[in-house]
């Protein structure tokens, strides 16, 4: 009886798993070399157009609550590579913004650093150079230790120090920067900041003046004192908590009288509001502090959960002196960063964040090798193979040369196997069958089909013929009869081949 007519078969997984993985390592070759000659922009390909979606970050203005949810924002915010050791962690404010005005619930920015020189700077200890990569913020804030004695290209240097891009951050961008981490900022202060720097609304509740006038009496000519009573307080009676009782319109009054429990926001704000009542020039900050030192990668991670807020007050022949109140209520806050608030959740802290900010390191390479390939970095890249000046028209020949190049490796690759190489288990069997009858048979014609040559073998004389019409058959049952044969089948015929002809 003729056997069934064949239904279409299906490769095993693992011959397609294979062939996958084939088409797999033939693209990679070709899409590097499409990344890395294809003609790019001034700015990263990867960026444009920009997404403009509200993205977290640093504002120009605080108020109670205002910080919350960067407090609990883990996403990264910016990473550092020093080109020395790195700074040690209560050393490691990034200044960002300035706020100077009050209105007795919101510190605003104020518009007077777009229009004055930069305060002056004298580095009390040699310039700490690194480079900050900034992640998309849609702000125009470039975060830098405190302080920057300069503006990289592209960006400004505000009054107060703070560098500002040219254009708003909508992709990373890195930055390289040059700060002091000890030093005397500005040289006097004119009448105007002064008057701003000392500046209060109308207080409802005059505890809070009373309570500065009281240290001002006790501490006539004698600021620093005055700092130190406040701090002290702090120390004594508040408690640091990233979940704080709600404050009404008189949030500092409420804060400092009442609930005595938050985070930096509230004890910076609090802080300025004190020192100005006592008459002492101050102004609140806003930044990140610490980070999280990759050991791997040789690079400070800060996330958006890292921002801090400090104050700055104005001392005679010393200038602008950072002033850090949360320090004197939750010193951990400074010495580890985040992580030293106490409050994070399971997946917030102990392994699982190692584990996370360790895997910052794919996120990183990710960045600097991809998202930021821009045409200066296509450049550099091509200066190592000997190519420092291509046009555009230069580097499309090079990618069709590229692509044509691999495709013909690949075809040759392909066809470079004998044919018994390439078919399967059930084939190499049949194509071996073949050839022992032909040593005493028939030889098989190239367009001879099973059955064909099967006849011929049974017709022509000798010994063998049945044996081997019997094997002709056993694989046209397994090769046609079946969507797949069996392999425990194919394994059993092609241990009779390999015995065949068997001695009589």
């Amino acid at each position: 009886a003729l056997p069934p007519p064949p239904r279409p078969t299906t490769r095993p997984n693992c011959q397609m798993f294979k062939l996958a993985t084939t088409l797999f390592a033939v693209g990679i070759p070709l899409a590097l070399a499409g990344f890395v000659l294809i003609p790019r922009l001034s700015s990263p390909l990867w960026g444009t157009p920009s997404d403009q979606r509200p993205r977290i970050g640093l504002n120009d203005e605080m108020k109670p609550g205002s910080m919350t949810d960067l407090l609990i924002d883990e996403s990264p915010a910016m990473r550092v590579v020093f080109d020395q050791p790195i700074a040690q962690p209560d050393r490691q404010f990034f200044r960002a913004v300035v706020l100077w005005d009050f209105d007795g619930t919101t510190w605003i920015r104020g518009r007077r650093a777009d229009y004055q020189q930069a305060e002056p700077v004298q580095a009390i200890v040699q310039p700490t150079n690194y480079t900050a990569t900034m992640e998309a913020s849609e702000r125009r804030w470039v975060p830098s230790l405190d302080v920057p004695l300069g503006a990289p290209e592209g960006t400004r240097l505000s009054s107060e120090r703070v560098i500002l891009a040219n254009d708003r951050i909508n992709q990373p961008r890195a930055f390289k920067l040059s700060s002091t981490l000890r030093y005397r900022l500005g040289e006097r202060l004119n009448v105007s900041d002064r008057a701003s720097a000392l500046a209060l609304p109308a207080l409802r509740n005059p505890r809070t003046l009373a309570l500065a006038q009281e240290w001002k009496q006790l501490f006539p000519n004698d600021p620093q004192s005055i700092v130190d009573a406040a701090l002290a307080m702090y120390y004594a009676r508040f408690t640091y908590t990233l979940a704080p009782p709600l404050l009404g319109i008189d949030s500092v009054v409420e804060f400092l009288f009442s609930t005595q429990a938050g985070y930096c926001e509230h004890y910076s704000s609090s802080f300025v509001v004190l020192m100005r009542a006592a008459g002492i020039p101050a102004r609140v900050v806003t930044g990140y502090q610490g980070g999280w030192w990759s050991p791997n990668g040789n690079y400070l991670l800060i996330r958006h959960s890292d921002a801090h807020a400090w104050a700055e007050v104005w001392m005679q022949d010393q200038g602008w002196v950072r002033v850090d109140p949360t320090a004197a209520v939750d010193p951990s806050r400074v010495l580890y960063g985040s992580d030293g608030s106490g409050e994070l959740s399971w997946f917030e802290s102990g392994w699982f964040r190692d584990a996370r900010n360790r895997m910052d390191g794919v996120n990183r390479m990710w960045t600097e090798a991809v998202v930021q390939f821009n045409a200066l970095r296509q450049k550099q890249a091509l200066t190592r193979f000997g190519i420092s000046d291509a046009s555009q028209r230069d580097l499309m020949t090079a990618l069709v040369i590229a692509v044509i190049v691999m495709l013909t490796l690949a075809t040759l690759w392909a066809l470079r196997q004998p044919k018994a190489r390439r078919s399967d288990a059930l084939e190499r069997s049949w194509l071996m069958l073949c050839k022992q009858i032909a040593k005493q048979g028939p030889t098989r014609r190239d367009n001879e089909g099973p059955r064909d040559y099967a006849e011929r073998v049974a017709a022509h004389p000798g010994p063998m013929s049945p044996e081997a019409g019997d094997l002709i058959k056993r694989y046209i049952a397994l090769r046609y009869s079946q969507p797949m044969a069996d392999s425990r089948a194919i394994a059993r015929f092609a241990a009779s081949v390999g015995k065949f002809p068997s001695k009589h």
